[in-house]
């Protein structure tokens, strides 16, 4: 656990322990939802970060791009 972790999880679980009119014992307790609370945050943030960074679906891209352009050719002359 590194320590920026930890202090998040202490905070966490100081707040959740007051949000309980700061109740004895149940310290342990609230360590271990804060840990989980801030785990799933974590998660969620990451999975949303994925996403982002995967782009749209491949079948969105072909109905957005619209058509393809051509290559250019050569200039045919005109002979007269």
């Amino acid at each position: 656990m590194t320590e920026d972790f930890a202090a998040k999880v202490r905070q966490r679980a100081y707040l959740i322990w007051e949000r309980e009119n700061r109740p004895d014992g149940k310290d342990l307790e609230h360590w271990l939802r804060a840990e989980a609370e801030i785990e799933t945050e974590q998660s969620q943030v990451t999975n949303q970060a994925e996403r982002a960074y995967a782009g749209p679906p491949t079948s969105a891209v072909a109905e957005t791009a619209g058509p393809t352009p051509k290559a250019p050719g050569r200039a045919k002359r005109k002979i007269e």
